[in-house]
């Protein structure tokens, strides 16, 4: 099964004869069989015919649309209802505070954890990388003892603010990041993260989804309209592992050049039509790599382990397991 990505302006994607086929004109841009086609995602001006459409709500085909800058706008899918006695637990379930604050301290630990691991990897780093460890290491007593949500944001606000300073280290000096911002991204690299974190977000609410829990229902992230409160819960453990780590390959490895970023008219940065197909393919590969899984003693795919996690949680509402376990990466793995 495959993700097809459209990032053709004016693009119009039809369902012909067991194939899903992508146009521009009298132009194929991209075609696939579809029984391999798992979900669509749509950058900017594209159009699903009626019978694409159609096709894709008979077949549970989510579509994703995001802005041409990797802003997420909404989604299509056909999948509510599977399981509406996993969803009526979970309601009541994120509406008890020492469950959220139990299963919270957990999902901050996991992302801790693995923003250490992605530390550790790094071989350019040296002081910064001890530094940035040993300060995201007197966190986690905190972590596991905290006594509220609002602690542990705060808990989980300090680990970050220690875990870029490592990354910008990391980084070749000439892409002048200083630190993680958002909302406008001030530059390049912060630009590319939040559209890595977007995919990462998107992929995460499709493996909620297909395991018939509430994407807007979380422990850790407070609900707010229009928020998927539990997909932001559950890729925070993938953040530095799966998009931070690949940010850094394509950036030091001149996958990605300075001229491939466009300013636009409301101060952001944007990647042109060739570069956001390169990182694309290349957060598809990242996703097919092959991890050890220690709950299951297995090697496996990150794209599968973001639904085997979501798994894990349902369990957890469903008082199977006492407290959600975070994927955790260890360093020689």
């Amino acid at each position: 099964m495959a993700i097809l990505y459209i990032t053709e302006q004016g693009a119009t994607i039809r369902h012909i004869a067991g194939r899903i086929v992508v146009r521009r004109e009298n132009r194929i841009l991209a075609e696939m069989p579809d029984v391999k086609v798992e979900q669509i995602v749509i950058y900017g001006n594209a159009e699903l015919t009626s019978g694409a459409r159609n096709f894709c709500f008979e077949q549970g085909i989510d579509v994703a649309y995001l802005s041409t800058n990797g802003r997420y706008r909404g989604r299509m899918e056909n999948r509510l209802a599977k399981n509406a006695l996993l969803r009526q637990r979970q309601q009541l379930r994120v509406n008890d505070m020492e469950f959220c604050r139990r299963n919270a301290a957990a999902i901050v630990a996991g992302k801790i954890h693995n923003m250490a691991t992605m530390i550790r990897q790094q071989r350019r780093l040296r002081v910064e990388s001890e530094n940035s460890i040993a300060e995201l290491e007197k966190l986690l007593p905190k972590v596991a003892t905290a006594a509220d949500l609002e602690a542990l944001n705060g808990y989980e606000g300090t680990a970050s603010k220690h875990y870029f300073k490592a990354f910008r280290a990391a980084l070749r000096a000439d892409w002048q990041f200083q630190t993680r911002q958002y909302h406008p991204a001030p530059d390049p690299v912060n630009a590319l993260l939040s559209l890595g974190y977007t995919l990462l977000h998107n992929d995460v609410f499709a493996a909620v989804s297909i395991v018939g829990l509430d994407p807007y229902a979380g422990a850790f992230h407070r609900p707010r309209v229009g928020h998927a409160t539990l997909a932001s819960d559950l890729m925070e453990e993938h953040r530095a592992i799966v998009v931070d780590r690949l940010a850094l390959t394509v950036l030091n490895k001149r996958i990605i050049l300075e001229t491939d970023f466009i300013p636009t008219p409301d101060q952001r940065f944007r990647l042109t039509p060739a570069a956001l197909k390169r990182f694309l393919a290349m957060y598809a590969e990242q996703l097919r790599e092959t991890v050890f899984y220690p709950p299951q003693n297995i090697r496996t795919s990150y794209r599968q382990i973001l639904e085997l996690q979501a798994r894990q949680f349902a369990r957890v509402v469903m008082d199977e397991e006492p407290v959600y376990q975070p994927f955790r990466l260890e360093s020689n793995r």
